[in-house]
């Protein structure tokens, strides 16, 4: 696909092609970057909280869930459809009172599941859930952190640092989550696109934190492109040519 392309001379066409799919760099094969798919399976799933019974969660007796999220305040399942080409439901449980939803799945681009309802869209991925009302034009109203996504065999799906790995920050764009990561200090950039969850695990080059995380500046690097990220803003450049460049949205 042309806009998966990666063209020095035409930066300007790259970005817009980059925002409006989904991640031109992150699809990119870097000889010296880990690529990872959101599929990936953990280790373990010991943060995994126990869930309604199944016979009360998807709109048939004969439909199962094939993916199952977890948040703070929600249990979000994916059904299976009720034919081959149906992409299925999504199921949203309240915690709370236990109010419930069913919207059948509009779209799907890897693990992430957009289902619309009237002015209000639903998206869910192993990272998060983000619900926009339309009539706003398409600000955020609700969004949630995934604390764990299992997969129909029991198996949890990918999440953002490695296991073993410390979260230093989890920072997110229009288009990417990225987490910079490590043990005892931070030594990897993680990011991961907002739609189809690719994602690009890259070494940091340096860091600055003297002054505390907020004013943290971290630097990755992979051959000639750079990756920067403050909390502020996310950019990466070619050649000293900014190709992206995000306001950071979410910092923690």
């Amino acid at each position: 696909m042309n806009y998966l392309q990666l063209n020095v001379t035409h930066a300007v066409t790259l970005r817009l092609a980059f925002v409006g799919v989904s991640s031109l760099w992150l699809l990119t094969p870097f000889p010296k970057a880990q690529l990872m798919e959101a599929g990936d399976i953990l280790k373990n799933s010991k943060n995994y909280q126990l869930q309604p019974a199944q016979e009360q969660v998807c709109p048939s007796a004969n439909l199962i869930p094939k993916r199952s999220f977890h948040t703070a305040k929600d249990y979000i399942y994916i059904c299976r459809g009720e034919r081959d080409d149906s992409l299925g439901y999504y199921v949203r449980i309240s915690k709370n009172g236990g109010n419930k939803i069913t919207v059948p799945i509009s779209s799907k681009n890897g693990e992430t599941y957009v289902a619309i309802q009237g002015e209000l869209t639903y998206m869910v991925s192993p990272y998060e859930l983000v619900i926009t009302k339309l009539s706003k034009g398409g600000s955020v109203s609700f969004r949630e952190k995934v604390n764990s996504a299992i997969a129909a065999d029991g198996k949890p799906l990918a999440r953002g640092c490695p296991d073993g790995n410390t979260t230093f920050v989890e920072a997110k764009t229009k288009n990417f989550i990225v987490y910079i990561c490590g043990r005892e200090v931070p030594s990897s950039c993680v990011a991961v696109a907002r739609q189809g969850n690719q994602k690009i695990i890259i070494p940091l080059q340096s860091y600055n934190s003297r002054e505390g995380i907020e004013d943290s500046q971290f630097i990755a690097v992979n051959g000639d492109i750079r990756y920067l990220l403050t909390r502020n803003a996310l950019k990466v450049s070619r050649d000293g040519k900014t190709i992206i460049k995000e306001k950071v949205l979410y910092w923690n």
